[in-house]
């Protein structure tokens, strides 16, 4: 898989064309609603984790490098991520599992991902 594949206009493109078991077209072109999550940088948080904020209701707290390295828009149906547009590969850096639907760089070490991806591990 190239790494355009991961640009968001292809993942959009990719889910359009998912069909369900009766053949039609699995996801709508436009979403019922879009939502926006206030994320806080702090410190203390573990790189690539996410804390509730207790200060802003429905927030997050993430490391700065976490929220550098989260992608902007995420694409969810309901309450599922999409399992069509997992791609778990190996940090080169680090050595960590990561799934690149989630994120520009290695979250842990900041590493980049290599380019062309390498194949999907395997679950």
């Amino acid at each position: 898989m190239k790494d355009k594949d991961f640009e968001n206009q292809m993942m959009y493109e990719r889910l359009m064309r998912a069909k369900s078991a009766t053949g039609q077209a699995h996801f709508k072109q436009s979403p019922d609603e879009v939502v926006q999550v206030n994320i806080r940088p702090d410190k203390s948080i573990s790189p690539a984790k996410f804390k509730a904020d207790p200060l802003v209701p429905g927030g997050y707290l993430a490391h700065p490098t976490t929220i550098r390295a989260v992608r902007v828009d995420i694409f969810v149906g309901g309450q599922e991520v999409f399992e069509d547009l997992e791609y778990n590969i190996q940090c080169e850096g680090c050595k960590r599992q990561i799934d690149v639907q989630f994120w520009k760089f290695c979250p842990y070490c900041e590493a980049k991902f290599p380019s062309p991806l390498p194949p999907p591990i395997q679950m």
